[in-house]
């Protein structure tokens, strides 16, 4: 004589549950896989992000010494045109224009006449 109704009917519950419980392993097998996967990901994109605003404070560092750089380069500007224009006016009082040469000949050819 085999197994009764409510013999079977726990067998089947237990058989039931067994694969129910493979399912959930499985399932949570998965779920872990994915959970591990998720956190390589954020601790990489972290890392990115790290890297990103590490880029981002050179740049800004950069930015800054070019400005610096730039500032004084307008200095020097300005002060090398000054002394151009200081040059500028003393050559200009130091060099008298001479008169052109046509000038100098109805000069020179006067002188000789009178």
């Amino acid at each position: 004589m085999g197994p009764g109704r409510k013999e079977r009917a726990y067998m089947e519950d237990i058989v039931a549950l067994g694969r129910r419980g493979a399912a959930l392993s499985n399932s949570l097998r998965q779920s872990r896989g994915e959970l591990e996967s998720a956190l390589l990901i954020e601790r990489g994109t972290q890392r990115f992000a790290d890297r990103l605003e590490e880029r981002l404070a050179r740049t800004e560092a950069q930015k800054a010494r070019a400005l610096v750089l730039v500032g004084s380069l307008q200095q020097e500007v300005t002060q090398v045109c000054g002394q151009l224009e200081l040059a500028q006016g003393q050559l200009a009082r130091l060099t008298a224009p001479k008169p052109g040469i046509a000038r100098r000949l109805f000069k020179a050819l006067g002188r000789a006449q009178g």
